[in-house]
């Protein structure tokens, strides 16, 4: 497996303190009218990890939301400065899927651990399809390599109801063929060992990119870059594809926690501490086709109650972004719209 790297030339520091932008502030709260279902029954969400949302029919979103506890996504629509929770989708069952496109991978984490959670941390919608990753990375507190948290789900979304989700495993032979992030796979997730974990996802084409939290390197973030129709082909073959792996300047001990692409192939993406760092959340604009680019649109306001996760953009005209952030450790995601100058 060959391997595609775009790095910036000079990625320093300097690349993103010159480009900071002045901190953002929030438009609006976005309310919950009931609550998104948490890990357990009756109990409302306070892990929120990710959303993605179709362009709008008639005002509505329909959108996906993901938290990383559980084994469901679950749909909700955005109307007017409310989301409202709506039912839920499974995205696997109690043991591994007979089904899925690839191999399950062996993952050489500190612990071994069984069949859980899917832990999804990233959400993405292109050409008719939701798409939610897993963490692809040992858990983060007994570090442990948990099967179900190493699957790529496919959800087909026409204007009925959602189809049955297909599965991948083949997202990790990509991570595993990935040039200088590779040898993070299976490590623990902390500063000392910088173990590798995905929380971000966005699909332009047939080019799905993986925004990892982590390893971060030399104030560098990584994304990583795959086929969808190679990572989803039938049969049981181990993925063969060829990953592109993209470093740009994110600042000191910051990586991706989420991505969101726009409609000319570009990508917001919502940065933060690799691990538990004391560090800003922003969101930068990134071009794919050139890394050296990377821009810094705003700060996001610190907040002592919860942690950016979630990025969707909702709108774009003359040269501005309404976009949405959610909010892990706050309930129901603590959702609310920012406006962005696009440069």
């Amino acid at each position: 497996m060959r391997l595609v790297i775009l790095s910036a030339f000079a990625l320093g520091l300097f690349a993103t303190d010159a480009a900071r932008a002045e901190a953002l502030k929030p438009e609006r709260k976005v309310e919950a009218t009931s609550d998104f279902a948490g890990k357990k029954p009756r109990k409302a969400a306070k892990d929120i990890s990710g959303i993605a949302c179709r362009p709008p029919a008639g005002g509505d979103y329909r959108c996906l939301v993901i938290n990383d506890e559980n084994k469901a996504a679950q749909f909700a629509t955005l109307k007017q400065g409310a989301i409202m929770p709506g039912p839920s989708l499974p995205l696997i069952k109690d043991s591994a899927p007979a089904g899925a496109s690839g191999r399950q991978p062996t993952i050489g984490c500190p612990q071994q651990g069984d069949f859980e959670d899917f832990d999804g941390e990233g959400v993405a919608f292109a050409d008719r399809h939701f798409y939610v990753v897993g963490s692809h990375g040992c858990s983060r507190r007994s570090g442990e390599y948990r099967p179900s948290s190493f699957l790529l789900a496919r959800i087909a979304a026409g204007n009925g109801e959602a189809g049955t989700p297909e599965l991948s495993w083949r997202v990790a032979d990509l991570l595993g063929a990935a040039g200088e992030v590779a040898p993070f796979v299976g490590k623990a997730l902390d500063e000392t060992s910088n173990g590798l974990n995905i929380e971000g996802l966005a699909v332009v084409g047939d080019r799905l990119w993986l925004g990892l939290r982590a390893p971060t390197l030399g104030g560098r973030a990584f994304l990583v870059g795959g086929s969808v129709a190679e990572l989803f082909k039938p049969g049981s073959e181990p993925g063969t594809g060829k990953p592109q792996l993209l470093a740009f300047a994110a600042g000191a001990q910051r990586g991706v926690r989420d991505l969101a692409p726009l409609a000319d192939g570009r990508l917001l993406v919502l940065v933060g501490p690799a691990q538990e760092q004391d560090v800003p959340y922003a969101i930068m604009l990134l071009d794919p086709a050139d890394p050296a680019g990377a821009s810094e649109l705003g700060q996001l306001p610190r907040r002592k109650d919860g942690k950016a996760e979630a990025l969707a953009v909702l709108a774009q005209e003359r040269g501005e972004l309404r976009v949405l952030v959610g909010y892990d450790s706050v309930k129901n995601g603590g959702f609310e719209e920012y406006r962005l100058k696009l440069p």
